[in-house]
């Protein structure tokens, strides 16, 4: 009965995302600003969970009806989060007539647009053999993690009903990233040579329907934290979701493969082609091939998936937003450094039988189960069954390398241990992969690091198998581990390369030819044309970053005489603006490199001491603007003058808070706290009420009370562009280096994880405003004035002497005489 409104719903917000180009989560609006981004995923999920409720909705009883207006109204608030955050960055709407029709299952995943509106050729995964059978790997473990959820719920006991749902969750989130990265790889298939078989559209639906059957099991695994629920029902619907997850991967297998005969058919008829009537045999064979393939697939996957238009379409549309990113990151089940199941894999698993107390509401308990302190009965739940796996499928770590802390995260481990984490075979945690990534240069080089991953894809069967063990070896850990150890390279080269890492290109490059290229032939082309560009990136001066078409900038507010004008002569918001522009691009240069190692505190004749050339660089850059701004009102021997000067100064501080530039504006506050400047009572007298008010609301704003507890509130609500204090983040960079050990206390073989992780989280927050570029324009004659200003200041010293000359020191007496003086009296 619901249905048809929730239809209604959809396609309202289908045309807001068509009329705003931000339809496709590749998008640049999308892509590059993150808060754009949240709000985006916060819809669409929010969509999703209405339109499974209207679904799920069946006798309209007022607990039904109260539900679905709630989840309505949560609907429209993050719709109008989502238009209010576009409105702010300037996204452009287009008026156009969209209609609602059927997914056209063709080239439009497989075919994007550049920022510049022409087309560009993204490197596939070629359609052949080997692939076919990495994805059967892929989704042999996919099943397993799903027999993993199903044991884990036979039987079921009411009083364990938390530490079951904290198992659960620590499994989905396994299975959801195997998902991720098995839909990625699907998604990046070259299918032009089959374009036109009938197996695409089933292979499309089928990959709908996968993301959409996750999204049912994720749906009813939060229900099942809602105690008002019966236990037995709720575990009913879970097992019954996560049954049907297994038939779309099968169906997806089972396409690819066929479509890889489809290829190879097609590839002999080309080359048949010149052969004359035996060309048309070979093509007649082909049809007759392809009509038996689609009808085997057809008839296979007929009872599995339900195609159903709106329905299927959302799900699939949110989930692929929030659960099955390209590069496997299910942002939306984020987890940290989690303990690997080592029972997942279709092992029992041993559930605790002792239940913490829960909060009453819902709400609070989701926040434990999903929040950033996982309880720690996820960690006892998790605890595998080691008997029922076979010995030569345990991992070959030991078990003293790595170190779980209480709520289950990596706490610490060896360097060998670690980057096998990376690369399990029957766990996957995209969380751990990015920190090590980002943290991995402060506890190994990357030489150290390529040639572990190298021994990992030369992995060696242990002895003594028998041929049946080794073949059972090889399907479920050699396969599984070389694919990601693949990924792991993947993610390096794209995300978190450094130009110091040229190092390991060419010897990466001679790794693919003598070992990848044999037995992974599939991935070759994407590592070859990553390290192509990176070589070419090189040769240019440095990695090149994507540009993105923005709207106009405003109109700069320009002096009356451009080339002879004043300070005073700038208008404070052009000022601030111009300011603005110097800041970001510094801001926007730092590496992730930079904050490892307190870098920016060393020595620059140290041997690591030139990495953060662009802390330093931002850092001398406010210290520039804080002499500046002091030496600006030092220089005025008069004293309203003065008064003007630091009038003005307010005005531009203000400005860049009104711009988010939260890094200049405490580069100018600071000028005012110095001691030249801040013991300049008289002149602080003149500067008026008004001034002193914006002056104070700033001051509040930006204070260290409670470690800038209002500031870091703020900081996380607006909307980017942004430049944030880069101050904080370096405090806090050097309060997590200097309070945390590198290697744990009980040995000095374990990495301390626990302390990169940290660090990771700060490098995260500084990178999430770099990518959102400001809309402004510089000019030229301003940005030349600017910096001729800020290195032609004086040192500290003699700002101060320079004060003491303006407003000497006195006596209370004549303090009391001047001011009778001034006032007339005397």
């Amino acid at each position: 009965m619901l249905r048809p409104f929730a239809t209604d719903v959809v396609n309202a917000i289908r045309t807001i995302l068509v009329t705003s180009g931000t339809i496709d989560k590749e998008a640049p609006h999308i892509k590059l600003n993150p808060i754009v981004r949240t709000h985006h995923r916060t819809m669409m999920a929010s969509m999703s969970k209405l339109v499974l409720s209207s679904k799920l909705t069946y006798d309209l009883s007022p607990d039904e009806i109260s539900k679905v207006l709630s989840e309505s109204n949560d609907l429209l608030n993050n719709v109008q989060n989502f238009i209010h955050s576009c409105q702010d960055i300037g996204v452009a709407v287009q008026h156009m007539d969209p209609k609602i029709v059927p997914s056209d299952h063709t080239i439009l995943r497989h075919h994007r647009k550049s920022e510049a509106g022409h087309d560009y050729p993204r490197v596939k995964y070629a359609l052949q053999k080997d692939l076919a059978e990495s994805l059967e790997t892929y989704g042999t473990s996919m099943h397993e993690s799903i027999d993993a959820i199903l044991t884990s719920l036979r039987p079921v006991h009411p009083e364990s009903r938390v530490s079951l749902a904290a198992l659960l969750f620590t499994q989905f989130r396994n299975l959801s990233n195997q998902t991720g990265q098995f839909l990625g790889i699907v998604e990046d298939v070259d299918l032009s040579t089959v374009s036109k078989s009938l197996l695409i559209p089933t292979l499309y639906e089928s990959q709908r329907a996968l993301s959409d059957r996750l999204g049912f099991l994720f749906y009813y695994m939060q229900v099942l934290t809602d105690e008002n629920t019966p236990l037995s029902t709720t575990v009913e619907h879970v097992v019954s979701a996560a049954e049907n997850i297994g038939d779309p991967i099968k169906t997806i297998c089972d396409c690819i493969g066929k479509l890889v005969l489809e290829a190879k058919e097609t590839e002999s008829i080309s080359i048949a082609g010149t052969a004359g009537t035996a060309g048309n045999v070979l093509r007649e064979n082909h049809l007759s091939n392809e009509r038996s393939l689609v009808e085997s697939v057809i008839l296979e996957a007929d009872e599995s998936i339900e195609l159903e238009d709106v329905d299927n379409d959302v799900n699939a549309d949110a989930n692929s937003n929030a659960d099955a990113d390209a590069d496997v990151n299910i942002d939306n089940v984020d987890v940290n450094q989690k303990a690997p199941s080592e029972a997942l894999g279709g092992l029992v698993m041993q559930r605790s039988q002792t239940t913490p107390d829960t909060p009453s509401k819902k709400s609070a308990k989701l926040k434990k189960f999903f929040g950033d302190d996982a309880p720690a009965a996820a960690a006892a739940a998790a605890k595998p069954a080691v008997n029922e796996r076979p010995w030569f499928l345990h991992y070959d770590y030991d078990v003293n390398e790595i170190v779980y802390n209480m709520e289950g995260y990596v706490k610490g481990g060896s360097l060998p241990a670690l980057v096998e984490r990376l690369t399990l075979h029957d766990f996957l945690d995209m969380n751990f992969i990015n920190t090590f990534l980002l943290t991995y240069r402060s506890f190994c080089t990357s030489m150290e690091l390529l040639n572990l991953l190298e021994a990992r894809y030369n992995l060696e069967p242990p002895p003594g198998l028998s041929e049946e063990d080794l073949e059972v070896w090889t399907q479920k850990k050699l396969k599984l581990v070389r694919l990601r150890v693949f990924n792991v390279l993947k993610n390096w080269l794209e995300l978190f390369y450094n130009e110091e890492d040229h190092i390991i290109l060419d010897q990466l490059s001679k790794f693919i030819d003598t070992r990848i290229r044999s037995t992974l032939s599939f991935s070759c082309d994407q590592l070859e044309r990553l390290i192509r560009k990176r070589k070419e990136s090189e040769s240019h001066g440095g990695l090149k970053k994507m540009t993105l078409s923005l709207p106009d900038p405003p109109e700069p507010i320009l002096p009356r005489n451009r080339k002879k004008f004043r300070l005073l002569d700038i208008e404070p918001l052009e000022m601030a603006r111009q300011l603005t522009i110097m800041d970001f691009k510094l801001y926007s240069s730092i590496r992730p490199v930079e904050c490892l190692d307190k870098a920016w505190s060393r020595d620059t004749n140290d041997e690591n001491g030139s990495v953060a050339v662009n802390i330093r660089a931002s850092i001398e850059y406010c210290n520039q603007i804080t002499a500046w701004v002091s030496e600006a009102i030092l220089s005025q021997s008069d004293i309203k003058k003065r008064s003007a000067y630091i009038k003005y100064w307010v005005h531009v501080a203000e400005k860049c808070r009104l711009l988010n530039n939260f890094n200049t504006c405490m580069a100018v506050l600071s000028a005012f706290d110095n001691s030249s400047v801040g013991r300049l009572k008289r002149t602080w007298d003149m500067v008026g009420a008004r001034t002193n008010l914006t002056l104070s609301q700033i001051r509040k704003l930006m204070g260290a009370n409670r470690n800038f507890t209002e500031y870091r509130a703020m900081i996380h609500s607006i909307n980017p562009p942004c430049i944030p204090f880069l101050g904080i983040y370096l405090q806090d960079l050097t309060f997590i280096e200097d309070g945390n050990a590198n290697y744990l206390k009980k040995t000095k073989e374990l990495i301390n994880f626990a302390k990169r992780a940290k660090t990771a989280e700060v490098i995260r927050e500084i990178q999430q405003y770099q990518s959102s570029l400001y809309q402004l324009k510089p000019v030229e004659e301003l940005q030349s004035f600017i910096q001729g200003s800020l290195r032609s200041t004086r040192d500290e010293d003699q700002l101060y002497k320079e004060s003491l000359k303006l407003e000497p020191r006195e006596r209370e007496d004549e303090k009391i005489a001047r001011l009778l003086q001034e006032s007339g009296f005397l």
